[in-house]
């Protein structure tokens, strides 16, 4: 079949363009809120099952190793038949399944519903920032990128209360009901306003196969930026609250409540850092995100030594501004070196390098934590990390698309 990203009569990007940057924003709304409002769904559906708290955690774990397992599959559906077709269906099986959860009754319905079948629609939507590339020169791209990634926050800004207050006036059963009822409606008919994209400029050699891909130096080194990356997060949001309820300064509401700040603060530093991948490219923007993360991280060290909450608040801007930048930066970097027919099954697999770092960092803070019973090493370790993928990101940039040497003999 032939690429689904080029037709024989090229498209004119024209305004058209801007229509697919709004497309990416709510897509990726959609697809971060239904992930982030687990947590409130959880607590409310361990008080009406009796689960116990691993059980009912598990369901999230499983949904986040379906992601990862899923994510070549996914991409290699973009590039074989288009955002036309896969980003409906895959909207149309997370609005079921959340329907579906209205009907909950088991454990194992749950891991059906939530942890697979919603798990597998996420993974395809959130190729949206791929779709939105393919729209735009290198010059602009990361301004588009960031644009189109305001949604995710925007997403967590969105779902996370709106859960919370469906269940309160309507019950949770109406609330799962409502939220997939409202993903059918908006995304599916959303997503059906996808054109084949243009051809910009020359398919990069690298992506031509992805054989090829597998063979250069780049794709490595971005998969292990983005692997170090997720565990320097992971290694700090996972236990973010529990952090700050043992330093005595806050609540559970209170702590909490710091998400949402962390949120509101990343929908401007999204759009500045998708401007600045244009200007510095992946790696100039992706030094400075992470320096921005483990600035914050050095503030939470100063929080748990000092009695004072200045440091939360510097925490709050120097995180919360870099909050999903480092994304950002993976994926200017990715699209800038292997644009072409093979761009979504590349991209998903720096993707999976991810969703691998994601799971082991938050066991690796965790163990820190039992180990040594405070968090002083866990957030020196995600410092350590994030140096790490600093290094790798540039250990790329001289030779972006070299093959790695062949074997001898």
């Amino acid at each position: 079949m032939s690429d689904p990203s080029a037709s024989t009569k090229e498209t004119s990007p024209g305004a058209y363009r801007y229509l697919i940057i709004l497309i990416g924003f709510v897509t990726l709304a959609g697809a971060s809120g239904v992930s982030s409002s687990f947590s409130v769904f959880y607590s409310t559906l361990l008080q009406e099952f009796d689960w116990s708290h691993a059980g009912g955690a598990s369901v999230y774990s499983l949904n986040q190793l379906v992601l990862a397992a899923s994510a070549p599959l996914m991409g290699g559906l973009l590039d074989r038949f288009g955002p036309r077709w896969l980003f409906p269906a895959a909207a149309t099986l997370v609005g079921v399944a959340w329907m579906a959860c209205a009907s909950l009754h088991t454990l194992g319905q749950f891991m059906f519903f939530y942890g697979v079948l919603s798990a597998l629609g996420q993974t395809a939507l959130s190729l949206a920032m791929v779709v939105v590339s393919r729209w735009f020169q290198r010059t602009h791209r990361g301004r588009a990128i960031g644009l189109a990634d305001v949604g995710t926050g925007f997403g967590h800004v969105l779902f996370v209360p709106g859960a919370a207050w469906l269940i309160t006036v309507v019950g949770w059963r109406w609330a799962f009901l409502l939220i997939g009822a409202a993903v059918l409606v908006v995304l599916v008919p959303l997503n059906l306003l996808h054109r084949p994209a243009p051809a910009l400029g020359s398919p990069s050699l690298s992506a031509a196969t992805l054989r090829g891909a597998l063979r250069t130096r780049a794709l490595w080194v971005l998969c292990l930026a983005h692997l170090c990356m997720t565990i320097t997060m992971t290694m700090v949001n996972v236990h973010l609250v529990n952090f700050l309820v043992g330093t005595g300064m806050l609540q559970i509401l209170g702590a909490s409540t710091v998400f949402s700040a962390l949120s509101l603060v990343s929908l401007g530093g999204r759009m500045f850092f998708g401007w600045l991948a244009d200007r510095l490219k992946g790696e100039g923007a992706f030094t400075v995100a992470l320096s921005c993360t483990m600035t914050g991280y050095v503030m939470l060290l100063l929080l748990g030594a000092l009695e004072t909450r200045w440091p939360l608040y510097a925490f709050i801007v120097s995180y919360g501004f870099a909050q999903g930048a480092g994304g950002i930066a993976i994926a200017a970097k990715t699209v800038e070196v292997f644009h072409g027919p093979r761009l979504g099954t590349i991209f998903m697999l720096v993707t999976l390098s991810g969703n691998l770092g994601a799971a082991s960092g938050a066991w690796i803070g965790g163990r820190f934590f039992d180990l040594t019973g405070s968090y002083a090493l866990t957030f020196a370790t995600a410092i350590a990390s994030g140096l790490l993928a600093i290094g790798c990101m540039w250990a790329g940039r001289s030779r972006a698309s070299s093959p790695l040497p062949a074997a001898e003999g």
